[in-house]
Parts: C-alpha cells; sequence; structure tokens
C-alpha cells in the first residue's frame, strides 16, 4: 500500500491531482473563529460563486483561520475523491454548522457528525462556594452532616 502526503497551500495541492484518485480526505480545516460575515451576503455568495472574500483574522490573529473552508475548496476535494469516498473534517463548535453547509453546497453528503465533548477551565469535582470562601480567608460554620450524602457506616 502506498502513502503519499501533499504539502502546500490545499487548493493548489487539489488542484493539480487527477479526479477521483484519492480514497478519503482527512483534515483539520481552519476553525473560522473570527468574525464571521453576513449570512444572507455569504449564502448568496456560496451559491453563485462558491466562495466570498473574508477579511479579518481567527483564532491567535491568524489570517488563514478567518473563515471556514469555503465550498469552492471542498469542491476540490469532492472532485477527487473516488467514488464512495469519505471526507473527515474538524470544525468549532460556534462553526460546525457554517462548515456543514459549506460542505452539502459543494455536493457533499452528510452522513454523520462526531461531536468531541470535553471540559476546560471549569474546576471538577470541587465545590466552587467553598473555593470561593477558601480563596477569601472566610471559614464556613459546620452544621451538621447532609441527609443526603449520609451513609449508615459512618459516625458523625
Amino acid at each position: 500500500m502506498t502513502w503519499v502526503v501533499h504539502t502546500g497551500d490545499n487548493l493548489d495541492a487539489l488542484r493539480q491531482m487527477p479526479d477521483c484518485s484519492v480514497d478519503a480526505v482527512v483534515t483539520d480545516s481552519p476553525y473560522g473563529l473570527g468574525t464571521p460575515p453576513d449570512a444572507m451576503t455569504m449564502l448568496r455568495a456560496w451559491l453563485d460563486d462558491g466562495a466570498m472574500p473574508v477579511k479579518g483574522r481567527g483564532f491567535m490573529g491568524k489570517e488563514w483561520d478567518a473563515f471556514v473552508p469555503q465550498p469552492a475548496t471542498w469542491r476540490e476535494a469532492h472532485r477527487v475523491l473516488k467514488p464512495g469516498g469519505h471526507l473527515l473534517t474538524f470544525a468549532g463548535t460556534r462553526t460546525q454548522d457554517l462548515m456543514a453547509l459549506s460542505l452539502r453546497i459543494a455536493g457533499f453528503e452528510i452522513r454523520d457528525m462526531l461531536g468531541w465533548l470535553y471540559g476546560t477551565g471549569f474546576p471538577k469535582s470541587m465545590d466552587v462556594s467553598k473555593a470561593i470562601d477558601k480563596a477569601a480567608g472566610a471559614e464556613r460554620e459546620v452544621v451538621g452532616p447532609s441527609r443526603w450524602n449520609v451513609r449508615a457506616d459512618l459516625k458523625y
């Protein structure tokens, strides 16, 4: 089995590939976390031209991340895929709807979507009110065990 990795600008690389020559496209595309364009203007442009110029910057100020890949990009990926080939791409939670719409307009059928659920930035297994009291140097009065957390084998 032969594997080939193409590097460079994605559209340039895709345009150099022959039709129906790729088994799968797997990509971690830009999430487009910048300021989104007006939805109606974007949709009209996507339906008419497959793309719309987007100005601005996305995550960490990067221009390449200003917006999700547009239908013109996905059409090239669709063109190079063999019949029955699959595309797997990641999307940001705030822009996954735009990513799916872009893929649909490009000719892809959305079969399944997987959610990558993760928690960050919020303390787990912690009573936040107690942590706030501790940080403030306050001490709580103990009034007895919780009736919801009573175990018969413990003596209070």
